[in-house]
């Protein structure tokens, strides 16, 4: 696997907060947003101090793919601190107070809690959008349908890279966590694991529920009783739609036999990844001489960003 790191162009200068004919889709998506935003740095600080227990010679294919991972990361939320300005405004003045306090609740338990704790968590975040992806590319194509160009692309690069790294953090886990007796293997392999990914799933999904609701709110207040009504019938639609599109997933991640390594790829994600290489339509260009930017640097890109 070519372990490259994308920087995606895209300008979110005209992206509208409502960028989807429906509104629904958009504001959940947009929810969503802030999670990245503030989750995938501490994930790359939890990964970093992981890093130092791995044994250089008998761990060196797992680190080389920490810092492939970490520089994908960190492409990916300083796209989403980016984007998050398109919403992130006086109109919707809870977003950003909700997302300072996610970030603290981070630092609390980077601070606070285990290595394997935090390790635990960040596997569980990676589970579950490792589990999205499909839904992302095969199955919102109706929600999708009028939308801006600018977010779809957004979140087409970011669920094909969840695909493309879907193996790094439960390798990292399994690694620190769950070698050793057969009761670490157990209890940190597979109960443990699964408290990690109910952890992520309710204490990050009570922060994008949160903000979706506020969004929502916001441009309700601006409809008339009967417009208000049908856009509360939408978000149930769509709920209910996504929960049901991603339940299989889901149940899959919760298994004892699961193995993000055997996961097959949605379809078209190839060509979506390749339009974002160097040269590709939303890549940076190539450089005069043939030089490209698409290559992991040897010191990790994702730990240099955030010792800037």
């Amino acid at each position: 696997m070519q372990q490259l790191i994308r920087q995606p162009q895209i300008d979110f200068v005209k992206c509208l907060p409502c960028w989807a004919p429906n509104l629904e889709f958009a504001m959940t998506l947009n929810a969503f947003s802030i999670t990245p935003a503030h989750l995938e740095p501490y994930i790359i600080r939890v990964f970093a101090k992981a890093r130092a227990q791995l044994d250089p010679v008998h761990d060196a294919d797992l680190i080389e793919e920490l810092d492939w991972f970490c520089g994908q990361e960190g492409q990916h939320y300083h796209q989403h601190v980016l984007f998050n300005k398109v919403f992130q405004t006086p109109r919707y003045p809870e977003v950003e107070g909700l997302g300072r306090k996610f970030a603290a609740d981070l630092k609390g338990f980077a601070r606070d809690r285990s290595l394997i704790f935090n390790l635990t968590y960040s596997e569980g975040f990676e589970a579950a959008g490792a589990v999205f992806y499909r839904t992302w590319f095969e199955k919102l194509g109706k929600y999708r349908f009028g939308a801006q160009d600018e977010a779809l692309r957004l979140y087409d690069w970011h669920f094909a890279e969840e695909f493309e790294h879907r193996e790094v953090a439960y390798k990292l886990y399994m690694r620190i966590a769950a070698q050793g007796s057969l009761w670490r293997r157990i209890w940190y392999g597979y109960f443990y694991r699964i408290y990690g990914v109910l952890k992520m799933l309710s204490h990050s999904g009570q922060y994008s529920d949160a903000v979706r609701r506020h969004l929502l709110e916001i441009e309700r207040a601006e409809m008339s009783a009967q417009e208000a009504a049908a856009s509360r019938h939408r978000e149930k639609v769509f709920a209910r739609y996504l929960f049901w599109s991603t339940v299989r997933g889901l149940l899959a991640v919760l298994s004892p036999f699961y193995n993000p390594a055997r996961k097959a790829p949605p379809e078209g994600l190839s060509a979506v990844l390749r339009d974002f290489e160097v040269g590709g339509r939303f890549g940076r260009p190539k450089h005069p001489g043939g030089q490209h930017a698409n290559e992991l640097p040897s010191n990790g890109e994702g730990y240099t960003q955030l010792r800037r």
